[in-house]
């Protein structure tokens, strides 16, 4: 027998992320479309944000989505579902650039290294001002010659504003090493943006 969730459309789209989970996980095509239809644009721009707007970016998400559909089922909702959608976004993102060894991430770092670089945790706060666009591209060529790990470490803090512990957690890994990665990864953008283009420090 059907339920109504099964033959209203309507209904999916008005339940609750949670609600809505549940009844993907009763192997409910609809629900896992619905779900799909609701986060996709956000699990999209993350991905454009770590990786770059490029041609493997629809791919990244497709894996993220299938990701969700194998671990949904360890969901223990002391999150949000966007904030669990999130970690295997980061998580995904990450592993496919490990794993495909890529020289270059990140199209926009808007908002990135208005002050470069400080020694304190307390310090590392992201930066406030606008760059222009003659800068944002500088800052953009010059984060695709850092590590990976630095750069992770650096678009999560710095672009999407999670916190240091947040980072560490996501990525499985101590907070001095993240705290590290965005420190040193700040020095060597400083050295590299004053090197190739005179950007003070």
């Amino acid at each position: 027998m059907k339920t109504v969730a099964d033959t209203n459309p309507v209904v999916l789209g008005e339940m609750s992320d949670e609600a809505l989970l549940r009844t993907a996980l009763t192997r409910n095509e609809r629900a896992w479309r619905e779900l799909v239809r609701r986060y996709h644009g956000k699990v999209s721009a993350t991905v454009r944000r770590i990786y770059g707007p490029r041609s493997e970016t629809e791919d990244i998400v497709q894996e993220i989505f299938i990701e969700l559909a194998k671990s949904a089922k360890n969901f223990r909702h002391d999150s949000s579902l966007s904030t669990f959608l999130y970690r295997i976004t980061t998580n995904t993102t990450y592993r496919y650039i490990k794993r495909h060894k890529e020289a270059h991430m990140v199209s926009e770092p808007a908002e990135f290294f208005a002050n470069l670089p400080s020694e304190s945790e307390g310090d590392l706060s992201p930066a406030a001002n606008l760059l222009g666009a003659e800068r944002r591209e500088q800052v953009r060529v010059t984060l695709g010659r850092i590590s990976t790990e630095k750069r992770m470490a650096l678009v999560l803090f710095e672009m999407e504003g999670l916190t240091l512990r947040e980072i560490a957690a996501m990525l499985k890994v101590p907070l001095q090493t993240v705290w590290s990665r965005v420190l040193n990864g700040r020095k060597d953008m400083a050295k590299m943006l004053t090197k190739a283009y005179g950007v003070a420090s």
